[in-house]
């Protein structure tokens, strides 16, 4: 099993460091809101619906797809990386070829699952006023980790690095044909698949750039400009005299 590379630099900063991990607790502790506030007195003290309301079981059905989505994506690349691929190669099998970030559209699948099925006692009436506004502001649950896995730790972390990578291996000296048709393919790629929500190519293709940016959420803050940064790249990757 391979180290997470995306925080190398974080480690190597004490403060960065500290800031992360605090960052985590905090995230750790939002999340859990909806569980903590179903399982508070302020709820429990009320009468508690049977397990089967609606919520219940739309919460489950969002929660299990997020799971089984999350599941397959992670095995799907566990079992891509251990093949050793090529470097210029982008997994595309199973639910990687619907979207660039299946685990992380998991991810947030499953904390709006959990969200949905602790509303049951708010939706049946059973508790105080301010317990249902407790459970609805638990929202903020499955909100911060949208913006976390979008915004934070997750897609940046993961979008700009890769691009990098395809596009130095493509425009090297020596470059082999292969990586020489590494960045084209890419871009193509790109241009074929979701970013997060899993869309047949087929579909997401043809679709308005206006749709897939603002949309979508294809922001233009993920992608690596390669006129712009390409030559610093480029010339971060020579070895030093």
């Amino acid at each position: 099993m391979g180290s997470d590379t995306r925080f190398d630099d974080i480690r190597s900063h004490f403060l960065s460091f500290l800031g992360f991990w605090v960052g985590q607790i905090v995230w750790v502790w939002v999340v859990s809101l909806p569980v903590v506030i179903l399982n508070s007195p302020a709820v429990t003290a009320g009468p508690v619906p049977d397990f089967g309301t609606p919520a219940d079981i739309i919460g489950i059905i969002i929660w299990v797809t997020g799971w089984l989505i999350e599941s397959e994506a992670d095995i799907a690349k566990f079992r891509w990386k251990s093949n050793k691929p090529p470097k210029w190669q982008v997994m595309q099998k199973g639910s990687w070829r619907w979207s660039r970030h299946p685990p992380y559209f998991g991810e947030i699948m499953c904390w709006w699952g959990i969200w949905t099925l602790s509303l049951s006692p708010t939706l049946k009436h059973g508790v105080s006023s301010g317990a249902q506004k407790a459970q609805y502001a638990a929202i903020v649950s499955p909100l911060l980790t949208m913006v976390i896995l979008i915004f934070g730790s997750g897609i940046p972390t993961a979008e700009k690095p890769q691009a990098k990578r395809i596009y130095v291996l493509s425009h090297k000296e020596g470059a082999s044909g292969d990586e020489l048709s590494g960045w084209p393919a890419y871009k193509e790629y790109l241009r074929s698949t979701s970013i997060l929500i899993p869309i047949p190519p087929a579909i997401y293709r043809p679709l308005p750039l206006f749709i897939k940016r603002w949309v979508l959420l294809d922001l233009p803050i993920f992608h690596f400009d390669e006129k712009t940064e390409g030559p610093k790249a480029l010339e971060e990757s020579r070895p030093r005299e």
